[in-house]
Protein backbone atom coordinates (compact mmCIF):
# COMPACT_ATOMS: atom_id res chain seq x y z
CA UNK A 1 0.00 0.00 0.00
CA UNK A 2 1.42 3.37 -1.02
CA UNK A 3 0.90 6.45 1.08
CA UNK A 4 0.79 8.62 -2.04
CA UNK A 5 -2.46 6.99 -3.14
CA UNK A 6 -4.38 8.67 -0.33
CA UNK A 7 -5.77 12.18 -0.47
CA UNK A 8 -5.55 14.27 2.66
CA UNK A 9 -7.53 17.36 3.57
CA UNK A 10 -5.63 20.39 4.69
CA UNK A 11 -5.97 19.88 8.41
CA UNK A 12 -3.60 20.49 11.32
CA UNK A 13 -2.61 16.84 11.62
CA UNK A 14 -1.58 16.79 7.98
CA UNK A 15 0.60 19.93 8.05
CA UNK A 16 4.39 19.47 7.77
CA UNK A 17 6.30 18.93 10.99
CA UNK A 18 7.34 22.24 12.55
CA UNK A 19 10.94 23.30 12.35
CA UNK A 20 13.66 21.84 10.17
CA UNK A 21 12.59 18.56 8.49
CA UNK A 22 14.98 15.89 9.59
CA UNK A 23 15.21 12.46 8.05
CA UNK A 24 14.17 10.93 11.34
CA UNK A 25 10.95 12.96 11.51
CA UNK A 26 10.02 12.17 7.95
CA UNK A 27 10.53 8.45 8.49
CA UNK A 28 8.57 8.57 11.74
CA UNK A 29 5.68 10.38 10.05
CA UNK A 30 5.57 7.84 7.24
CA UNK A 31 5.64 4.97 9.73
CA UNK A 32 2.72 6.44 11.67
CA UNK A 33 0.69 6.91 8.48
CA UNK A 34 1.37 3.34 7.41
CA UNK A 35 0.24 2.03 10.80
CA UNK A 36 -3.00 4.04 10.62
CA UNK A 37 -3.75 2.92 7.08
CA UNK A 38 -3.14 -0.74 7.85
CA UNK A 39 -5.34 -0.45 10.93
CA UNK A 40 -8.16 1.09 8.90
CA UNK A 41 -7.90 -1.47 6.11
CA UNK A 42 -8.23 -4.34 8.54
CA UNK A 43 -10.70 -2.97 11.02
CA UNK A 44 -12.99 -0.48 9.28
CA UNK A 45 -15.95 -2.71 8.69
CA UNK A 46 -18.84 -0.49 9.56
CA UNK A 47 -21.90 -2.51 8.88
CA UNK A 48 -19.42 -5.13 7.89
CA UNK A 49 -20.26 -6.79 11.16
CA UNK A 50 -22.73 -8.46 8.87
CA UNK A 51 -19.95 -9.83 6.71
CA UNK A 52 -19.62 -12.19 9.63
CA UNK A 53 -23.38 -12.55 9.84
CA UNK A 54 -24.47 -12.93 6.25
CA UNK A 55 -22.55 -15.15 3.86
CA UNK A 56 -23.75 -16.12 0.46
CA UNK A 57 -21.46 -19.13 0.19
CA UNK A 58 -23.00 -22.60 0.40
CA UNK A 59 -26.52 -21.62 1.40
CA UNK A 60 -27.86 -25.14 1.03
CA UNK A 61 -26.53 -26.17 4.42
CA UNK A 62 -28.64 -23.63 6.30
CA UNK A 63 -31.78 -23.20 4.21
CA UNK A 64 -33.70 -26.02 5.91
CA UNK A 65 -34.00 -23.94 9.09
CA UNK A 66 -34.56 -20.50 7.64
CA UNK A 67 -38.32 -20.75 7.19
CA UNK A 68 -38.71 -21.39 10.91
CA UNK A 69 -36.50 -18.39 11.62
CA UNK A 70 -38.56 -16.13 9.35
CA UNK A 71 -41.94 -17.31 10.62
CA UNK A 72 -40.86 -18.13 14.16
CA UNK A 73 -42.82 -17.33 17.29
CA UNK A 74 -42.84 -13.68 18.16
CA UNK A 75 -40.56 -12.75 21.04
CA UNK A 76 -41.91 -10.47 23.75
CA UNK A 77 -42.65 -6.98 22.54
CA UNK A 78 -44.89 -4.11 23.52
CA UNK A 79 -45.96 -1.71 20.82
CA UNK A 80 -45.34 1.99 21.09
CA UNK A 81 -48.24 2.68 18.65
CA UNK A 82 -46.67 6.05 17.93
CA UNK A 83 -44.09 6.45 15.17
CA UNK A 84 -41.00 8.57 15.91
CA UNK A 85 -41.41 12.31 15.40
CA UNK A 86 -38.26 12.50 13.26
CA UNK A 87 -36.42 10.18 10.89
CA UNK A 88 -35.30 6.98 12.58
CA UNK A 89 -33.82 4.50 10.12
CA UNK A 90 -33.49 1.01 11.57
CA UNK A 91 -31.55 -1.84 10.01
CA UNK A 92 -33.09 -5.26 10.24
CA UNK A 93 -31.00 -8.24 9.16
CA UNK A 94 -33.01 -11.15 7.79
CA UNK A 95 -32.78 -14.42 9.76
CA UNK A 96 -29.84 -16.61 8.92
CA UNK A 97 -28.31 -19.46 10.89
CA UNK A 98 -24.83 -18.38 9.83
CA UNK A 99 -24.85 -15.31 12.05
CA UNK A 100 -23.17 -13.78 15.07
CA UNK A 101 -26.46 -12.24 16.20
CA UNK A 102 -29.47 -13.84 17.82
CA UNK A 103 -32.45 -14.59 15.61
CA UNK A 104 -35.09 -11.87 15.52
CA UNK A 105 -38.19 -12.95 13.56
CA UNK A 106 -39.71 -10.13 11.48
CA UNK A 107 -43.04 -10.39 13.32
CA UNK A 108 -41.25 -9.42 16.53
CA UNK A 109 -40.29 -6.01 15.15
CA UNK A 110 -42.52 -3.21 16.40
CA UNK A 111 -43.81 -1.48 13.23
CA UNK A 112 -44.07 1.83 15.10
CA UNK A 113 -40.47 2.06 16.32
CA UNK A 114 -38.90 3.33 13.12
CA UNK A 115 -39.86 5.72 10.36
CA UNK A 116 -37.86 3.53 7.95
CA UNK A 117 -36.73 -0.09 8.16
CA UNK A 118 -33.87 -1.08 5.89
CA UNK A 119 -33.85 -4.83 5.27
CA UNK A 120 -30.41 -6.33 4.81
CA UNK A 121 -28.73 -7.61 2.97
CA UNK A 122 -29.23 -8.49 -0.67
CA UNK A 123 -26.15 -9.69 -2.51
CA UNK A 124 -25.26 -9.22 -6.17
CA UNK A 125 -24.64 -12.10 -8.55
CA UNK A 126 -23.83 -11.56 -12.22
CA UNK A 127 -24.64 -7.86 -11.94
CA UNK A 128 -28.12 -8.41 -10.51
CA UNK A 129 -29.80 -8.73 -7.12
CA UNK A 130 -30.01 -12.45 -6.45
CA UNK A 131 -32.46 -13.39 -3.67
CA UNK A 132 -33.47 -16.99 -3.02
CA UNK A 133 -36.96 -18.06 -1.94
CA UNK A 134 -36.05 -17.74 1.73
CA UNK A 135 -34.89 -14.16 1.22
CA UNK A 136 -38.14 -13.40 -0.59
CA UNK A 137 -40.17 -14.82 2.29
CA UNK A 138 -38.25 -12.65 4.75
CA UNK A 139 -38.71 -9.57 2.56
CA UNK A 140 -42.46 -10.14 2.50
CA UNK A 141 -42.61 -10.57 6.27
CA UNK A 142 -40.86 -7.23 6.83
CA UNK A 143 -42.94 -5.44 4.20
CA UNK A 144 -46.08 -6.81 5.89
CA UNK A 145 -45.24 -4.71 8.96
CA UNK A 146 -46.83 -1.85 7.01
CA UNK A 147 -50.20 -3.53 7.50
CA UNK A 148 -50.12 -2.22 11.07
CA UNK A 149 -48.34 1.05 10.32
CA UNK A 150 -49.03 2.30 6.78
CA UNK A 151 -46.65 5.26 7.25
CA UNK A 152 -43.68 2.91 7.72
CA UNK A 153 -41.20 2.88 4.83
CA UNK A 154 -39.37 -0.39 4.10
CA UNK A 155 -36.22 -0.36 1.97
CA UNK A 156 -33.94 -3.11 0.69
CA UNK A 157 -30.18 -2.77 1.18
CA UNK A 158 -27.86 -4.17 -1.49
CA UNK A 159 -24.38 -4.83 -0.17
CA UNK A 160 -20.81 -5.31 -1.38
CA UNK A 161 -17.67 -5.31 0.76
CA UNK A 162 -14.91 -4.83 -1.78
CA UNK A 163 -13.61 -2.25 -4.23
CA UNK A 164 -12.94 -5.23 -6.52
CA UNK A 165 -16.33 -6.93 -6.13
CA UNK A 166 -19.63 -6.85 -7.98
CA UNK A 167 -20.19 -3.12 -7.57
CA UNK A 168 -16.81 -2.36 -9.11
CA UNK A 169 -17.70 -4.44 -12.18
CA UNK A 170 -21.10 -2.81 -12.52
CA UNK A 171 -19.95 0.81 -12.23
CA UNK A 172 -17.12 0.33 -14.74
CA UNK A 173 -19.51 -0.26 -17.65
CA UNK A 174 -22.37 1.94 -18.82
CA UNK A 175 -24.14 -1.14 -20.16
CA UNK A 176 -23.88 -2.95 -16.80
CA UNK A 177 -24.94 0.17 -14.91
CA UNK A 178 -28.09 0.46 -17.00
CA UNK A 179 -28.83 -3.25 -16.63
CA UNK A 180 -28.35 -3.13 -12.86
CA UNK A 181 -30.44 0.03 -12.46
CA UNK A 182 -33.34 -1.29 -14.51
CA UNK A 183 -33.43 -4.78 -12.99
CA UNK A 184 -32.96 -3.58 -9.40
CA UNK A 185 -35.65 -0.90 -9.50
CA UNK A 186 -38.08 -3.30 -11.16
CA UNK A 187 -37.40 -5.86 -8.42
CA UNK A 188 -37.74 -3.25 -5.66
CA UNK A 189 -41.03 -1.99 -7.07
CA UNK A 190 -42.52 -5.40 -7.89
CA UNK A 191 -41.64 -6.80 -4.45
CA UNK A 192 -43.31 -3.91 -2.66
CA UNK A 193 -40.34 -2.10 -1.13
CA UNK A 194 -40.48 1.67 -0.68
CA UNK A 195 -36.91 2.24 -1.76
CA UNK A 196 -33.33 1.12 -2.28
CA UNK A 197 -30.28 1.44 -0.05
CA UNK A 198 -26.79 0.85 -1.49
CA UNK A 199 -24.17 -0.35 0.98
CA UNK A 200 -20.80 -0.36 -0.78
CA UNK A 201 -17.90 -0.65 1.66
CA UNK A 202 -16.08 1.09 0.07
CA UNK A 203 -15.58 2.61 -3.40
CA UNK A 204 -11.91 3.10 -4.29
CA UNK A 205 -10.69 1.80 -0.93
CA UNK A 206 -8.01 1.06 0.03
CA UNK A 207 -6.54 1.65 -3.46
CA UNK A 208 -7.26 5.11 -4.80
CA UNK A 209 -9.26 5.03 -8.05
CA UNK A 210 -10.75 8.29 -9.29
CA UNK A 211 -12.63 6.55 -12.08
CA UNK A 212 -14.35 4.17 -9.67
CA UNK A 213 -15.43 7.07 -7.46
CA UNK A 214 -16.78 8.97 -10.45
CA UNK A 215 -18.48 5.88 -11.86
CA UNK A 216 -20.20 5.29 -8.52
CA UNK A 217 -21.63 8.79 -8.79
CA UNK A 218 -22.75 7.94 -12.33
CA UNK A 219 -24.48 4.80 -11.06
CA UNK A 220 -26.35 6.76 -8.41
CA UNK A 221 -27.28 9.46 -10.90
CA UNK A 222 -28.64 6.73 -13.15
CA UNK A 223 -30.79 5.44 -10.30
CA UNK A 224 -32.04 8.96 -9.60
CA UNK A 225 -32.89 9.62 -13.25
CA UNK A 226 -34.80 6.33 -13.55
CA UNK A 227 -36.64 6.92 -10.28
CA UNK A 228 -37.65 10.41 -11.35
CA UNK A 229 -39.06 9.07 -14.61
CA UNK A 230 -40.65 5.73 -13.68
CA UNK A 231 -40.62 5.20 -9.90
CA UNK A 232 -41.24 8.61 -8.32
CA UNK A 233 -42.40 7.07 -5.04
CA UNK A 234 -39.13 5.20 -4.36
CA UNK A 235 -36.50 6.38 -1.86
CA UNK A 236 -32.77 6.25 -2.66
CA UNK A 237 -30.23 6.09 0.17
CA UNK A 238 -26.59 5.08 0.55
CA UNK A 239 -24.42 3.98 3.46
CA UNK A 240 -21.26 6.04 3.85
CA UNK A 241 -18.01 5.82 5.77
CA UNK A 242 -17.05 7.80 8.86
CA UNK A 243 -13.20 7.61 8.92
CA UNK A 244 -11.44 10.64 7.46
CA UNK A 245 -9.27 8.80 4.96
CA UNK A 246 -12.21 6.98 3.38
CA UNK A 247 -14.36 10.11 3.29
CA UNK A 248 -11.62 11.93 1.38
CA UNK A 249 -10.99 9.12 -1.05
CA UNK A 250 -14.28 7.36 -1.79
CA UNK A 251 -16.97 9.95 -2.49
CA UNK A 252 -17.88 12.97 -4.62
CA UNK A 253 -19.94 14.37 -1.79
CA UNK A 254 -21.26 17.57 -3.36
CA UNK A 255 -22.58 15.53 -6.31
CA UNK A 256 -24.10 12.86 -4.07
CA UNK A 257 -25.94 15.55 -2.12
CA UNK A 258 -28.00 16.33 -5.23
CA UNK A 259 -28.81 12.68 -5.93
CA UNK A 260 -29.73 10.75 -2.79
CA UNK A 261 -32.64 11.27 -0.42
CA UNK A 262 -30.39 10.66 2.57
CA UNK A 263 -27.12 9.07 3.64
CA UNK A 264 -26.63 6.66 6.54
CA UNK A 265 -23.37 7.57 8.26
CA UNK A 266 -21.72 4.45 9.64
CA UNK A 267 -20.34 6.22 12.69
CA UNK A 268 -19.17 3.15 14.57
CA UNK A 269 -16.34 0.59 14.42
CA UNK A 270 -13.88 3.41 14.99
CA UNK A 271 -11.99 0.97 17.19
CA UNK A 272 -12.02 -2.81 17.29
CA UNK A 273 -9.40 -5.42 18.03
CA UNK A 274 -6.71 -5.80 15.39
CA UNK A 275 -3.33 -7.48 15.68
CA UNK A 276 -1.86 -4.39 13.99
CA UNK A 277 -3.25 -2.07 16.66
CA UNK A 278 -4.02 -4.35 19.63
CA UNK A 279 -5.38 -1.69 21.97
CA UNK A 280 -8.80 -1.15 23.51
CA UNK A 281 -10.85 1.75 22.19
CA UNK A 282 -14.39 3.12 21.94
CA UNK A 283 -16.64 1.62 19.27
CA UNK A 284 -18.61 4.83 18.67
CA UNK A 285 -17.25 7.80 20.63
CA UNK A 286 -19.41 10.90 20.35
CA UNK A 287 -16.46 13.27 20.80
CA UNK A 288 -12.69 13.09 20.98
CA UNK A 289 -10.73 12.93 24.22
CA UNK A 290 -7.74 14.93 25.49
CA UNK A 291 -5.81 11.66 25.28
CA UNK A 292 -6.28 11.62 21.49
CA UNK A 293 -3.74 13.16 19.11
CA UNK A 294 -3.23 13.52 15.37
CA UNK A 295 -5.45 11.31 13.26
CA UNK A 296 -7.16 9.89 16.34
CA UNK A 297 -8.79 13.29 16.89
CA UNK A 298 -10.93 12.53 13.82
CA UNK A 299 -12.12 9.14 15.04
CA UNK A 300 -15.43 10.18 16.56
CA UNK A 301 -19.04 10.82 15.57
CA UNK A 302 -18.90 14.60 15.90
CA UNK A 303 -15.88 14.95 13.61
CA UNK A 304 -17.24 12.57 10.97
CA UNK A 305 -20.70 14.14 10.85
CA UNK A 306 -19.34 17.64 10.51
CA UNK A 307 -16.82 16.55 7.88
CA UNK A 308 -19.69 15.33 5.71
CA UNK A 309 -21.44 18.68 6.18
CA UNK A 310 -18.28 20.65 5.35
CA UNK A 311 -17.85 18.51 2.23
CA UNK A 312 -21.26 19.44 0.89
CA UNK A 313 -23.86 17.08 2.34
CA UNK A 314 -26.80 18.98 3.88
CA UNK A 315 -27.35 18.20 7.54
CA UNK A 316 -30.96 17.27 6.92
CA UNK A 317 -29.82 14.45 4.63
CA UNK A 318 -27.47 12.87 7.19
CA UNK A 319 -28.66 10.05 9.44
CA UNK A 320 -26.09 9.53 12.17
CA UNK A 321 -25.41 5.89 12.91
CA UNK A 322 -25.88 4.54 16.42
CA UNK A 323 -24.77 0.95 17.09
CA UNK A 324 -26.62 -1.40 19.40
CA UNK A 325 -23.70 -3.84 19.48
CA UNK A 326 -20.33 -3.65 21.20
CA UNK A 327 -16.76 -4.83 20.67
CA UNK A 328 -15.02 -7.21 23.06
CA UNK A 329 -11.31 -7.59 23.77
CA UNK A 330 -9.10 -9.95 25.74
CA UNK A 331 -6.71 -7.89 27.87
CA UNK A 332 -3.03 -8.67 28.24
CA UNK A 333 -3.09 -7.56 31.88
CA UNK A 334 -6.33 -7.36 33.84
CA UNK A 335 -4.88 -4.53 35.94
CA UNK A 336 -4.42 -2.38 32.82
CA UNK A 337 -8.09 -2.05 31.91
CA UNK A 338 -8.77 1.46 30.59
CA UNK A 339 -8.65 2.95 27.11
CA UNK A 340 -5.64 2.02 24.97
CA UNK A 341 -4.96 -1.02 27.13
CA UNK A 342 -2.98 -3.77 25.34
CA UNK A 343 -5.12 -6.69 24.14
CA UNK A 344 -4.25 -10.11 22.77
CA UNK A 345 -7.45 -10.89 20.88
CA UNK A 346 -11.22 -10.83 20.86
CA UNK A 347 -13.00 -11.35 24.15
CA UNK A 348 -14.96 -14.48 25.01
CA UNK A 349 -18.21 -12.49 25.07
CA UNK A 350 -20.05 -12.56 21.74
CA UNK A 351 -18.57 -13.83 18.50
CA UNK A 352 -15.40 -12.60 16.79
CA UNK A 353 -15.42 -9.52 18.99
CA UNK A 354 -19.04 -8.51 18.32
CA UNK A 355 -21.44 -8.49 21.27
CA UNK A 356 -25.18 -7.93 21.31
CA UNK A 357 -26.62 -5.65 23.96
CA UNK A 358 -28.27 -8.63 25.63
CA UNK A 359 -24.88 -10.34 25.97
CA UNK A 360 -23.37 -7.13 27.30
CA UNK A 361 -26.13 -6.89 29.93
CA UNK A 362 -25.31 -10.40 31.12
CA UNK A 363 -21.66 -9.41 31.39
CA UNK A 364 -22.40 -6.21 33.32
CA UNK A 365 -24.60 -8.09 35.81
CA UNK A 366 -21.73 -10.36 36.80
CA UNK A 367 -20.63 -9.63 40.35
CA UNK A 368 -17.05 -8.65 39.55
CA UNK A 369 -17.76 -6.53 36.46
CA UNK A 370 -16.88 -2.84 36.63
CA UNK A 371 -18.31 -0.35 34.14
CA UNK A 372 -17.86 3.37 33.48
CA UNK A 373 -19.27 6.06 31.21
CA UNK A 374 -16.37 8.08 29.83
CA UNK A 375 -16.86 11.84 30.31
CA UNK A 376 -15.11 12.71 27.05
CA UNK A 377 -16.14 10.00 24.60
CA UNK A 378 -19.65 9.83 26.14
CA UNK A 379 -19.71 6.03 25.82
CA UNK A 380 -19.32 3.25 28.40
CA UNK A 381 -16.90 0.39 28.76
CA UNK A 382 -16.85 -2.59 31.12
CA UNK A 383 -14.27 -5.09 32.30
CA UNK A 384 -14.05 -8.20 34.42
CA UNK A 385 -10.68 -9.89 34.72
CA UNK A 386 -9.25 -9.93 31.21
CA UNK A 387 -12.63 -9.50 29.52
CA UNK A 388 -13.22 -5.97 28.22
CA UNK A 389 -16.14 -4.49 26.19
CA UNK A 390 -16.81 -1.14 24.55
CA UNK A 391 -20.57 -0.76 24.10
CA UNK A 392 -23.61 1.53 24.11
CA UNK A 393 -26.15 1.81 26.91
CA UNK A 394 -29.33 3.84 27.32
CA UNK A 395 -27.46 6.88 28.55
CA UNK A 396 -24.95 6.94 25.68
CA UNK A 397 -27.57 6.47 22.94
CA UNK A 398 -29.66 9.20 24.59
CA UNK A 399 -26.69 11.56 24.35
CA UNK A 400 -26.29 10.72 20.67
CA UNK A 401 -30.00 11.28 20.00
CA UNK A 402 -29.88 14.63 21.79
CA UNK A 403 -26.78 15.54 19.78
CA UNK A 404 -28.63 14.78 16.54
CA UNK A 405 -31.55 16.97 17.57
CA UNK A 406 -29.47 19.84 18.94
CA UNK A 407 -27.29 20.03 15.83
CA UNK A 408 -30.02 19.77 13.22
CA UNK A 409 -29.09 16.48 11.58
CA UNK A 410 -31.70 14.62 9.56
CA UNK A 411 -32.14 11.68 11.89
CA UNK A 412 -30.69 8.58 13.48
CA UNK A 413 -29.68 5.31 11.87
CA UNK A 414 -29.80 2.33 14.22
CA UNK A 415 -27.60 -0.65 13.49
CA UNK A 416 -29.26 -2.88 14.21
CA UNK A 417 -32.58 -4.04 15.66
CA UNK A 418 -31.12 -7.56 15.76
CA UNK A 419 -28.35 -6.68 18.20
CA UNK A 420 -30.54 -4.66 20.57
CA UNK A 421 -31.96 -6.60 23.52
CA UNK A 422 -35.20 -7.78 21.92
CA UNK A 423 -35.67 -10.61 24.46
CA UNK A 424 -36.02 -8.52 27.63
CA UNK A 425 -32.68 -9.65 28.95
CA UNK A 426 -31.73 -6.24 30.34
CA UNK A 427 -34.91 -4.84 31.88
CA UNK A 428 -38.67 -5.05 31.65
CA UNK A 429 -38.98 -3.83 28.05
CA UNK A 430 -37.62 -5.22 24.80
CA UNK A 431 -35.42 -3.07 22.52
CA UNK A 432 -34.26 -0.71 25.30
CA UNK A 433 -31.68 1.11 23.17
CA UNK A 434 -34.05 1.63 20.27
CA UNK A 435 -36.76 2.86 22.65
CA UNK A 436 -34.38 5.36 24.20
CA UNK A 437 -33.34 6.75 20.82
CA UNK A 438 -36.88 7.26 19.53
CA UNK A 439 -37.83 9.13 22.70
CA UNK A 440 -35.61 12.00 21.55
CA UNK A 441 -35.84 11.89 17.73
Amino acid sequence: MKIKTFKYSKSPQNEPFPGKDSLFRILAYVAICILILVFLCLTIHCKSVESVAIKLDDREGINHNRISLIHGDSVHKSSSNLPPKGRVVCYYVIPNNDSWINVLPPNSVDPYFCSHIITGFAQIFKSAVNPDKYDLAAYKAVIDLRNNNPSLKVLLSVQDFSSHGEFSKIVSSQLLREKFINSTLKFINDTGFDGLDLDWEFPAWPESNYYQVNNYTRLLQGFRDKINISYKHLILSIDVAAPALIIHQSYEISSLAKIVDFVNLMSYDYHMYSKYLPLTGPNSPLYSSPRDAGYMLTMNVNWSANKWVESGMPKEKINIGIPTYGHSYKLVNEDNNGWNAPAIGFGNIGQDGFTTFGETCDFIRQKSTTHFLDDNYKVPYAFNGKEWISYEDQQSVRLKALYIQANGFGGAMIFSLNSDDFSNNCNNKAFPLTREIIRYI
